[in-house]
C-alpha cells in the first residue's frame, strides 16, 4: 500500500447517506475506497448481538469501563444498530453501568487493513466523565503496549474532539517503563453532529504506516519517521493481528469527574463495523 491510497481516499466520489433522527451527511466510507475490499463487516442487523463474533465486557474497572460495572444489559440491538448504554444504576460497589463489546479470540486481522466505525457518540447536554471509545489491541497474547495500541476514536467529556492515538514499546518491552511509552495522537473537530447523525472513525494499519481518517478523509498519517510525544521513539509497526474493541468508560485518568451536571443515560450507538483488505488490483 503507497501514497497513493491516501490520495484516492481524499478525493473519491462523495456518497450522500441518510442516517439516524433524520440527518443527511455526506461522505464516503474509508472502507470502500479504491483498491480495498470489505473482507468482514456487522450491520447490527438482527435483533440481538451475535456472539460468534463479539464477546460482553462483564468486567469492572478496567480500561473498557473505568469506574463502572459493565452489564450485559447495557448492550443490545435497536433500530439496526449496537447500542451501548451508561447509566447511574449500583451495582457491585459501582455507582455506574456501561457497556463494551470485543472481538477478542473471534475475530482479528493483521495488516494491511482498514478498520471503520460508523457511530452516534454519547455525551450531549452533559458528558463531563464520559469516555466513549473504538480502538484495537493485538491478539497474541502479548503484553501491554509491547506490539502497539490503535486508538481509533477517543472522545471525552462530550467535548466533540476527536483523538486518534498510536501506542507502542520498542525492544517488546511491557508496561509504562521507561515512562512515558511512546505515543503518537492526533485531533480534530468532529463537528456539530456528532451527537445526533452517524460520522466514520477509521484506520489504516500496515507494516510501515498508519493513517487516522474522519468521515472518509485521513487527517493524521504515522509513519516510521514519526517520532514519539517525547520525542525519543521512531514509531515501530508490529506484523501481528488486532481485535476491535467498542465501550463507553465512566470517568478514569483522563476525564473529568462524573458530576450533577453530566446527563445519564447516555447512549452510544454503532451502524457499523467493517474491515477491508487490499485487493489484488495495483494500486500504482
Amino acid at each position: 500500500v503507497g501514497s497513493s491510497t491516501v490520495d484516492r481516499t481524499m478525493i473519491s466520489a462523495t456518497a450522500i447517506l441518510a442516517v439516524a433522527h433524520g440527518a443527511t451527511l455526506s461522505w464516503s466510507s474509508f472502507c470502500d475506497s479504491p483498491g480495498y475490499s470489505v473482507v468482514w463487516e456487522d450491520d447490527f442487523d438482527g435483533t440481538e448481538l451475535n456472539q460468534s463474533a463479539w464477546s460482553v465486557d462483564l468486567g469492572g474497572n478496567d480500561s473498557r469501563v473505568r469506574d463502572s460495572q459493565g452489564t450485559a444489559d447495557n448492550v443490545y440491538i435497536e433500530d439496526g444498530m449496537l447500542v451501548l448504554r451508561t447509566q447511574r444504576e449500583a451495582v457491585n460497589g459501582y455507582e455506574f453501568t456501561s457497556g463494551g463489546v470485543q472481538t477478542q479470540g473471534k475475530n482479528s486481522w493483521k495488516g494491511p487493513a482498514r478498520a471503520c466505525v460508523s457511530a452516534i457518540l454519547p455525551g450531549i447536554g452533559g458528558g463531563n466523565g464520559i469516555w466513549p471509545a473504538h480502538w484495537m489491541m493485538p491478539d497474541d497474547k502479548s503484553c501491554w503496549p509491547s506490539h502497539g495500541e490503535i486508538d481509533i476514536m477517543e472522545m471525552v467529556n462530550g467535548d466533540g474532539l476527536l483523538h486518534s492515538t498510536y501506542h507502542w514499546q520498542p525492544n517488546g518491552w511491557c508496561g509504562d517503563k521507561p515512562s512515558p511509552h511512546p505515543h503518537i495522537s492526533a485531533e480534530i473537530e468532529i463537528g456539530e453532529t456528532w451527537d445526533n447523525a452517524l460520522h466514520e472513525y477509521a484506520v489504516e494499519y500496515t507494516p510501515d504506516h498508519i493513517h487516522f481518517a474522519l468521515d472518509g478523509v485521513v487527517f493524521e498519517t504515522i509513519t516510521t519517521a514519526n517520532m514519539s510525544s517525547s520525542d525519543k521513539d521512531r514509531a515501530q509497526f508490529f506484523p501481528v493481528p488486532y481485535y476491535m474493541i467498542l465501550n463507553t468508560a465512566v470517568g478514569g485518568p483522563w476525564p473529568k469527574p462524573v458530576d450533577p451536571s453530566t446527563k445519564l443515560p447516555t447512549y452510544h450507538k454503532i451502524d457499523y463495523v467493517r474491515i477491508a483488505q487490499p485487493t489484488a488490483v495495483s494500486l500504482e
